[in-house]
């Protein structure tokens, strides 16, 4: 009974203020936590028109409010955390006794600010020297390594070492396999790194030797099991992914086209969310288009692909990004009609200035020039000696940037130094590079596009160089909206300039205008009308690329939310616009819960210490107020699973990038998604201490 007083009980509180309370009496008060008692007699009576109306309070209200509490006494429900620090409403004085209209009193009153503030009150309380017990048992849990059951039968012992020696070499992108027809792992047939590490362990480990060695129910030489293993892992590291994106609220798909050293373009899919308060990439798979890498080819294969998971979750998606490939800006329409809330953006792991090179690439001749002016920085860069030729002319054969620049400026001069090469060199090879970079650049197809690129590409650079800088600033929203329009302009003023650059670029004393290029379609001899069109086209490709992958930027409005220097402002006048523009966004956001979670942690101390959305994130997970911020929690998971603008941001990084240095150091095309996922999600691997236990049970009942 209620009477005995203890110290979390209403009338205690009530009579004995929490403020004047000892800070170990608190501490006591908050872990023996709120009093739930039955209040049976707890009943409302009402009457409307002839008929009365008998409502009783039923204790699972409890459960859907945290922070409701009851007294016996009084046979009425309090808010626990207002009548420990304070706030003057029916909620701490009389206590609620009528029960009509229960749930909207319960809403306005949770939703009130005085409420949400004692509520953070609360759940700080105590924990100044908060030392993640919880984490430090997940780490302990993670370091203790079980020793392997002698009893264990032979085979998946062997297996498990097996495993061990192929994530191993997976982990660090080592050629598991060498070239060979023979089906069969020995020295003899020299197998890689797999063999070797096989025949280190079994140097190491005298039961593996001596099971090898008297194995006779499977042959552990054969390829098939090295292949069987690795289809094996990789779906098992896929269903560790799958697992993740169950518990996640949000997702963000990426799409990426990366060249292979085999020549082919395979299409990467990642997909972005938000996993203990950090942001997490997982790699998906390397797919091919069925058929090719057209715009519809492409969506096909990409819907195909994210249906299967997210199929049952349309408001799930909240971004995608592409990149790498002239028509994947063309992808996202369909994917928003399936995903109403997936907003196509630009991407950091995309570069702006090559996703715009890109995106005119399908011009044959466009192709082939990026090309040509690649193999100049190729030849320039692997040969640095031959850059004296040109007799102290300061050049720049750094990039495509550097390259186009300098023959730009220097043409006539690099022709010179070509002749140079070709009458002194001694190697034939060389001797062949100079002959074929003086006819690209006495071509006519060349030289026009030169004259042409040279006026559009400072402009592209600029505007990468802009945006990567805006990103980083606070008003980041309206500065990228204004470079836009800017290099619009620039590449417009650029378009009515083509016909002169055209004309004058392809009358060039020095400039072959006859000759046949191998590659030019059909074979035609050139064009200068259809080449002043198409450089016209170019501009109008650039400028519609430049507008559609860089129009979403209401995620960095929500951002200034988050900017914990502005809290004090946003203390005294409250943000409104960013609200109604965050709202437009993301319609499912309750607004009015999410202006008072926000006020309170604008008027709060501890949150104005906090800068950037992880660790406020952080603190709200470590002091175990989800429940209290959900709207906060809902708006901030969004924006962590949305990947940001530019590197140097707080949830920046790019497993693109190792993506890409993996596909451009791998050989192999064979079980090429299981080798990428073992070096590219290596970390979620090892983390998984069952994933060798799972992958065999799964090998397993593959073979029986």
């Amino acid at each position: 009974m209620e009477s005995s007083m203890n110290k979390n009980a209403v009338q205690y509180l009530i009579h004995n203020p929490f403020s004047t309370l000892t800070y170990e009496e608190q501490i006591e008060i908050k872990e023996l936590g709120r009093p739930t008692p039955d209040l049976k007699g707890l009943v409302s009576k009402s009457s409307k028109g002839n008929k009365e109306y008998t409502r009783r309070f039923h204790t699972d209200s409890y459960e859907k409010h945290t922070w409701l509490c009851g007294c016996e006494v009084e046979q009425a429900v309090f808010c626990f955390p207002c009548l420990c620090f304070g706030n003057e409403t029916s909620w701490t004085n009389s206590g609620v006794r009528h029960l009509g209209h229960l749930s909207t009193k319960i809403k306005k009153h949770e939703n009130s600010f005085d409420h949400l503030q004692n509520v953070v009150n609360l759940k700080v309380l105590g924990n100044d020297n908060y030392d993640d017990k919880a984490d430090e048992l997940d780490v302990i849990q993670r370091n203790v390594i079980q020793l392997p059951n002698e009893q264990i039968e032979k085979n998946r012992y062997i297996l498990r070492k097996y495993l061990e020696c192929v994530q191993f070499c997976g982990k660090h992108n080592l050629p598991m396999k060498n070239s060979g027809d023979n089906d069969t792992m020995t020295s003899e047939n020299n197998y890689g790194l797999f063999q070797d590490a096989v025949e280190l362990c079994k140097g190491c480990d005298v039961s593996l030797r001596c099971y090898l060695e008297n194995s006779t129910s499977v042959n552990w030489t054969s390829m098939t099991i090295y292949y069987d293993l690795l289809d094996c892992m990789f779906l098992v590291a896929r269903q560790n992914i799958l697992s993740e994106m169950e518990m996640v609220q949000f997702v963000s798909i990426i799409v990426d086209g990366r060249p292979h050293v085999s020549s082919t373009v395979h299409l990467v899919i990642l997909f972005r969310y938000e996993l203990k308060g950090k942001p997490v990439e997982r790699f998906w798979g390397v797919l091919n288009a069925a058929n090719g890498h057209d715009a519809g080819s492409l969506s096909q294969t990409i819907m195909s692909e994210v249906n299967s998971i997210l199929v049952d979750a349309p408001y799930k998606v909240v971004s995608q990004s592409y990149g790498g490939a002239a028509v994947m800006t063309k992808v996202n329409v369909e994917v928003k009609e399936m995903y109403p809330y997936a907003y196509y953006m630009h991407c950091h792991m995309h570069q702006l200035h090559v996703e715009m090179i890109q995106s005119v690439s399908g011009n044959k001749e466009v192709e082939m020039f990026f090309s040509d002016l690649s193999d100049i920085t190729e030849f320039f860069s692997s040969s640095p000696q031959w850059v004296a030729v040109l007799d102290g002319i300061t050049v720049n054969f750094t990039g495509t940037s550097g390259t186009l620049i300098t023959v730009y400026m220097y043409r006539n001069e690099i022709m010179r130094c070509m002749d140079v090469i070709m009458e002194t060199s001694k190697q034939k090879s060389t001797i062949k590079q100079a002959g074929s970079i003086k006819r690209i650049l006495t071509d006519s197809v060349f030289v026009v596009w030169l004259g042409v690129f040279y006026e559009i590409m400072p402009n592209v650079y600029s505007l990468h160089d802009s945006v990567q800088t805006a990103a980083l600033d606070n008003t980041a929203d309206e500065r990228v909206s204004i470079l836009v329009q800017q290099f619009v302009k620039q590449i417009s003023d650029v378009r009515s300039l083509v016909p002169n650059i055209v004309e004058i670029s392809s009358n060039f004393p020095d400039v072959n205008v006859k000759r046949k290029r191998k590659n030019n379609v059909n074979n035609n001899y050139y064009d200068n009308e259809s080449r002043k069109q198409s450089a016209i086209d170019i501009c109008n490709t650039l400028i519609d690329t430049t507008k559609d992958r860089l129009k979403f930027t209401k995620h960095l409005t929500a951002m200034k939310l988050f900017q914990a220097e502005k809290y004090p402002v946003y203390t005294k006048k409250f943000p409104i616009q960013l609200l109604q523009c965050t709202f437009s966004c993301y319609p499912f956001v309750d607004k009015d819960r999410l202006k008072s979670e926000l006020s309170v942690m604008y008027f709060r101390d501890d949150f104005r210490t906090l800068s950037g959305i992880i660790p406020t994130y952080q603190y709200i997970l470590k002091n175990d107020m989800i429940d209290t911020f959900k709207e906060v929690t809902l708006l901030i998971r969004i924006l962590i699973t949305v990947p940001p603008m530019t590197t140097g941001q707080e949830n920046s990084f790019s497993t693109l990038k190792r993506i890409k240095t993996f596909l451009g150091n791998t050989m192999v095309e064979e079980k090429l998604n299981a080798l990428a996922m073992l070096n590219i999600e290596n970390k979620m691997i090892s983390d998984d201490t069952d994933f060798n236990k799972k992958t065999s049970l799964l090998y397993f009942s593959c073979i029986e």
